[in-house]
C-alpha cells in the first residue's frame, strides 16, 4: 500500500512482513482463493503480448508480481512506503527482470522509478488512501504510463455484500479494516467519484470497462481452490454485467 505517513500508514505497518503473501499460500481456502482469485483477474485485464513491462503501485510484499510471468512482463517494479514490505519483496521475489522500490511518498514515484510502462495495476490501493493522496497517484501513474497503455485498478465495492464481510473480518480475522479503508467506492459511484477526487483524471484515461469480481467464486473454495478459480475465470470481464461482486474492477488506457 502506498500514501503518507498518516494513521492509515500505522495501522499497515502493524500487518506482519508477509503476512498476506503467507495467507494466499497457507490460509484458509476462502482467504487463499479470495487473494488468488484477484490475483488472476487484474492479469486477465492486461495484455497477453510478450515482452512488456508492468509497475505494480502499492505492491507490499510483492506477491502479485510473484504470479506475473517474466516472459510476458519482461520489466517488472514494485513500488511502496513500507520498507520491511519492499525488503521482503524484493528479498523473495526480485530478479534481473523484477524489482521492489521503496520510496517515503507517492510523490515520489516519478523521480525514483526510470521510462514510462506499458501497464500499471493499483489492487486494493485507493481505498487506505485520502482524496488528495488518490489524486496525486492517480497524476504519477499518468506520468509512468506510455500512451495507449493500460491502467488496472480493483477497490472494495461498497454496493455488495463486502460491508457485512468487513464486519466479520473485524471480529475474526488477525486484521482489521475499519481504520484502513477510509475513501469508499461502489461500482455506481465509483467513476464519477474519482473524477471529483482528480479532476485531469478523463485528461489523462479513457475509461476501458468496468465491472466486478468475487460475488460468490472465493467462498465456492470450500470445495476446492481450483474449482473456485475455474468458476471465476469461466465468464470473461466484458462478459459479466453484475454490479454487485465484492470487489470494483477498472481499467483505463492512458490518452
Amino acid at each position: 500500500m502506498l500514501f503518507g505517513r498518516g494513521s492509515s500508514a500505522r495501522k499497515l505497518e502493524s500487518i506482519p512482513v508477509g503476512h498476506y503473501h503467507d495467507v494466499m499460500l497457507t490460509g484458509h481456502p476462502v482467504r487463499r482463493a479470495w487473494h488468488q482469485l484477484k490475483f488472476t483477474r487484474v492479469l486477465e485485464l492486461l495484455p497477453q503480448a510478450p515482452g512488456q513491462s508492468i509497475l505494480d503501485i502499492g505492491c507490499f510484499a510483492g506477491t502479485f508480481l510473484s504470479l506475473v510471468d517474466e516472459a510476458r512482463f519482461t520489466r517488472q517494479v514494485g513500488v511502496d512506503i513500507l520498507p520491511e514490505q519492499v525488503a521482503y519483496a524484493q528479498a523473495h521475489f526480485g530478479s534481473a527482470h523484477r524489482q521492489f522500490v521503496h520510496v517515503a511518498h507517492v510523490s515520489e514515484i516519478s523521480s525514483a522509478i526510470e521510462g514510462t510502462f506499458d501497464c500499471i495495476t493499483l489492487i486494493e490501493v485507493i481505498e487506505h488512501l485520502s482524496p488528495a493522496e488518490i489524486d496525486a497517484t492517480l497524476q504519477q501513474a499518468a506520468r509512468k504510463l506510455r500512451p495507449g497503455g493500460r491502467l488496472v485498478m480493483s477497490t472494495p465495492n461498497y454496493a455488495s455484500a463486502w460491508p457485512l464481510l468487513e464486519v466479520a473480518l473485524n471480529q475474526l480475522s488477525d486484521v482489521t479494516y475499519d481504520e484502513q479503508h477510509i475513501t469508499r467506492f461502489t461500482w455506481f459511484d465509483c467513476e464519477r467519484k474519482l473524477a471529483e477526487i482528480s479532476p485531469t483524471l478523463h485528461e489523462s484515461f479513457e475509461l476501458e470497462l468496468k465491472t466486478t469480481t468475487h460475488l460468490v467464486s472465493p467462498f465456492l473454495a470450500v470445495l476446492g481452490v481450483d474449482f473456485a478459480s475455474r468458476i471465476s475465470s469461466a465468464v470473461t470481464h466484458r462478459g459479466w454485467k453484475m454490479p454487485f461482486g465484492n470487489l470494483v474492477m477498472l481499467s483505463w488506457l492512458k490518452r
